[in-house]
């Protein structure tokens, strides 16, 4: 591949200036507070970890040691380990961060525009929930930059060490990241198992009834490969596959898409054998992050894609209520079952009702929790939501994309009783990464609309003090 110097020198000014104004913000964060909700166990673990002491471990931690493992591994030698350079440790790596969102940017959209590809990888490190814990000791940020140098190396399918290296490193950062592990492994199946049902004679594609020995049957399908497939694609190569008992998987199977689909797995039964050893996803206080099904977390999903893709809603605003007009039954029914799923299976965990140091605490207690209505009458928002998504998707609607997504957001979003927009932010990050290509205009007002929202976020911790009679000092309050 040629070397862009634009390209580079736009990426390095943009990391540059991004370090520089994150800096600042940084020192201020710590000049303010100290610790900050969770870092009351995340700090004195990462302290440890530095010392060298593993065999402390705080019982109130739920996620496996990576955050503090990485910690050691880069502030021991030669960095004073303490809250400062703990905390650093993730602003550096939202450093990264950015240096990865461009490369994946730039290998997904093939796109000769540096600065519009650098600005919205800007973007989604500046993605408001994310930047805010780029800036504290949470996993958030490091657990994310494993994930994206996984991503980034299985688009190319190379390195195969490395893919596992960052695979498990991602997963040790925080268990709900080995969804989205099986969700590549999920999808780089059934994109060979669609792919081989249509290069070999396939009579459910061609009608035709072909001896397999014969020259032509091997050829026959090959102009019917696609870029995107159907549910209807993958209902044809389930038949086919049954009828020739998945033969044609394996020749088309190459040892470099076997070796990464083994890595993949390595990972996947590895925390296979963690979950049965342990008892339980979680670590330390399993009480309080037991399994429960919690269906509309899906549909909060919808509202934090709302609020931080605006401005992919907007642009499709006229598309999008054409497509729900066109489409008015499957809108109505959606609507039943929207109603049936917060009737039945709203869900409020403890914490989110106690703790005011979170917006949604604010959110829940003026809208869900105030008005009994309140979860009935935000249904048509989840609709408009749900076919706004729909439509910046369609250009990439891909059943070998979408199908492993849609149970990987299931798993990682409806077991859970609390609502963390924590949770929300490696779906979103990746369905952003999908999102028919933005012009612009589109990437600058996401721009702007991050600053603001950066902006209201800091004055609200900076300038909000919340008390709580545990603790000698005022509490700020965070997403």
């Amino acid at each position: 591949m040629m070397l862009q110097p634009k390209y580079y020198l736009i990426l390095f000014l943009a990391v540059a200036v991004y370090f520089s104004i994150s800096k600042l913000l940084f020192d201020k964060v710590y000049a303010t507070l100290q610790v900050v909700v969770d870092e009351l166990f995340h700090i004195p673990q990462g302290l440890a970890y530095c010392a060298h002491n593993f065999t402390y471990w705080n019982p109130k931690i739920t996620t496996l040691p990576g955050l503090y493992l990485a910690s050691a591994a880069i502030l021991s030698q030669h960095f004073s380990c303490n809250t400062y350079n703990l905390r650093f440790v993730n602003l550096a790596a939202s450093c990264i961060n950015l240096i990865l969102f461009s490369s994946i940017l730039k290998y997904v959209y093939g796109s000769t525009n540096s600065a519009k590809t650098v600005l919205q990888a800007i973007n989604l490190t500046i993605l408001p929930p994310l930047y805010f814990f780029s800036h504290v000791y949470y996993s958030d940020t490091l657990s994310l930059t494993f994930l994206l140098a996984f991503s980034r190396l299985c688009l190319i399918n190379r390195c195969k060490i490395l893919i596992l290296v960052f695979a498990l490193m991602s997963v040790l950062m925080r268990q709900t990241n080995i969804v989205w592990i099986a969700m590549v492994f999920g999808h780089k199946i059934l994109d060979i198992f669609i792919k081989s049902s249509r290069v070999f004679g396939n009579h459910f594609l061609t009608k035709l009834r072909l001896n397999h020995q014969s020259s032509i049957a091997k050829d026959i399908d090959k102009s019917m490969l696609k870029y995107h497939y159907s549910i209807s694609d993958l209902f044809i190569a389930v038949m086919y596959h049954i009828t020739t008992c998945s033969v044609t998987f394996f020749k088309y199977l190459t040892l470099n898409d076997a070796l990464v689909l083994f890595t993949h797995l390595i990972t996947l039964i590895s925390f296979v054998v963690f979950v049965f050893k342990n008892g339980s996803i979680v670590l330390g206080d399993k009480s309080a992050h037991e399994a429960s099904l919690h269906i509309p977390q899906m549909l909060y999903f919808l509202i934090f894609y709302g609020i931080f893709g605006l401005p992919y809603v907007l642009a499709k605003f006229v598309s999008t209520l054409k497509l729900i007009l066109s489409n008015k039954y499957k809108a109505f029914l959606f609507s039943l079952l929207f109603a049936v799923i917060v009737y039945y299976n709203t869900v409020v965990h403890p914490y989110m009702l106690a703790d005011n140091r979170h917006f949604t605490f604010y959110v829940w207690g003026r809208w869900f929790g105030r008005y009994g209505y309140a979860k009935y009458a935000t249904i048509p928002a989840y609709i408009f939501l749900m076919f706004s998504l729909y439509d910046n998707l369609r250009q990439q609607n891909c059943i070998s994309f979408l199908f492993p997504y849609s149970v990987s957001l299931f798993l990682s979003l409806c077991l859970q009783r609390m609502v963390e927009v924590r949770y929300f932010l490696i779906p979103y990050i990746i369905l952003r990464l999908r999102l028919v290509r933005p012009t612009g205009a589109i990437v600058i007002f996401e721009f702007v609309w991050y600053l603001c929202l950066n902006a209201a976020m800091f004055y609200v911790f900076f300038n909000k003090e919340v008390m709580w009679n545990d603790f000698d000092y005022p509490q700020r309050i965070i997403w």
